[in-house]
């Protein structure tokens, strides 16, 4: 596959992709929610016209590709003269150059409606970096919502102020101390422990984050109504090629996606909003999931799609918290199914295997053939949601892999024998990646 270039997608509608900033309204004792999203949608392939093909890196809101490209270097080479010499002098000249199959604000397919699908980005991602997942998925026919987290886990995501939220840097450990600051009114007031940053646990942290995050999503899931509803024009605006959006989304068939962190932010959302009828988790990092999450019976039908790294930020914990949800999942009619992907790596599932896969083979975070693997992973996923967003009896039987990628993939789902390991004994806020192993309910204890 060319370098820099994405591949067709699989669906029968072209797809317009465009950007939007929707804000909830401010009310006394609630906070207000503010977002920026990418908005990939069907479009008519006659009635393209003379639309461009859309960029893949933002430029607009606040935040141009330059701000996008230090961020990504950042992310991957931590704040330094040589983050900022690659995000400048090697990811900016590349990445600004990038153009999607998509088409910058073509005009939405007429005469039909949409299901919509509210995608979740993993750690150091953003709006545009699964691309090629939220294109495929609009060109069957879905309206999809890719998120920009505003929780310090994006590489970079901006507010409708212009208020820039950076990524939060944080080390792999399972303790996580927070840098002593001095207090305004003096040296000696900054001696007293109470009024500085208190240490914390990987678990802590990380799960405040999900919690935030899925507070975002079910914001989304409100803008849904409102965009279906046709109110509050000001605080979820469209740019014109939207327009005609009122009374065409589906809001009863509503399905959210995510990998890696955003994939238990979906996993966490499916649980909290009943709005939300089935998920998909790529590679799924599951370890910000509270207890009460993890212990839980699905409400909606669910697909794990796993990689040969699966879960490596929590090994082993993550097979048995699927496993859990398999074997509780069963007795109540609700079919959680497992997809082992042959030959791909926890990257896989993102753009930049599909934009660089030389070297992201060389430096060992993608499988052999990352279009061939994407190709599996986009048909699985709207196979799936087309089956359990449809509509009638149908969407009440258990959704069949298609015969045609049963030799790409490992598939097991609730009436089928479990994963290997057990689902019991899971070390809920034990950040196993770090040697020590530490179990720290509460860091303050220490």
């Amino acid at each position: 596959m060319p370098f820099l270039t994405f591949p067709e997608q699989t669906g029968r509608y072209a797809v317009g992709q465009c950007d939007a900033m929707w804000q909830s309204r401010e009310e006394d004792g609630k906070e207000q929610m503010k977002m920026v999203v990418r908005l990939f949608y069907p479009v008519l392939p006659e009635e393209a016209g003379n639309a461009q093909k859309a960029a893949w890196l933002p430029d607009q809101y606040g935040a141009n590709s330059y701000s996008y490209a230090q961020a990504y270097a950042r992310f991957f080479w931590k704040p330094g003269i040589t983050a900022s010499l690659v995000g400048t002098l090697g990811f900016l000249p590349l990445m600004s150059s990038v153009k999607t199959q998509t088409l910058d604000h073509a005009p939405l397919a007429a005469g039909t409606t949409f299901k919509p699908v509210i995608y979740s980005h993993g750690l150091g991602g953003n709006r545009s970096c699964y691309s090629a997942v939220c294109a495929d998925l609009a060109s069957h026919g879905y309206f999809v919502i890719a998120a920009e987290h505003a929780d310090g886990s994006a590489c970079l995501s901006v507010l409708p102020d212009k208020t820039v939220v950076e990524h939060k840097i944080v080390p792999g450990k399972a303790l996580i101390p927070q840098r002593p600051k001095r207090i305004p009114r003096g040296f000696t007031e900054s001696l007293i422990p109470e009024h500085q940053p208190k240490t914390v646990t990987q678990f802590e942290l990380r799960n405040g984050q999900l919690s935030h995050r899925v507070s975002e999503v079910v914001f989304l899931l409100d803008c849904i109504d409102k965009l279906n509803a046709g109110t509050d024009a000001d605080l979820v605006p469209l740019p014109d090629c939207l327009a005609d959006l009122h009374g065409k989304l589906e809001v009863d068939h509503i399905g959210v996606i995510g990998h890696s962190f955003g994939a238990s932010t979906a996993v966490a959302s499916s649980f909290e909003d009943k709005r939300i009828k089935a998920c998909v988790a790529h590679d799924a990092w599951l370890f910000p999931l509270s207890d009460e999450t993890i212990k839980a019976v699905p409400r909606v039908p669910t697909l794990f799609l796993t990689a040969d790294t699966f879960d490596y930020l929590w090994p082993g914990e993550g097979r048995k918290v699927i496993n859990g949800y398999m074997s509780r999942s069963k007795p109540h009619g609700v079919y959680v199914h497992v997809a082992h992907v042959k030959g791909t790596f926890h990257q896989n599932y993102s753009d930049f295997p599909i934009l660089a896969p030389d070297i992201t083979q060389a430096i060992g975070v993608s499988g052999e053939n990352p279009e061939k693997s994407m190709n599996v992973i986009v048909q699985l996923d709207s196979s799936f949601f087309d089956h359990y967003l449809g509509k009638g009896k149908e969407a009440e039987r258990k959704w069949q892999c298609p015969e045609q990628f049963l030799e790409a993939i490992d598939h097991k789902d609730s009436d089928e024998d479990l994963l290997d390991d057990s689902h019991h004994d899971i070390k809920i806020g034990v950040f196993t990646n770090d040697r020590n192993h530490y179990q720290m309910p509460n860091a303050n204890q220490v």
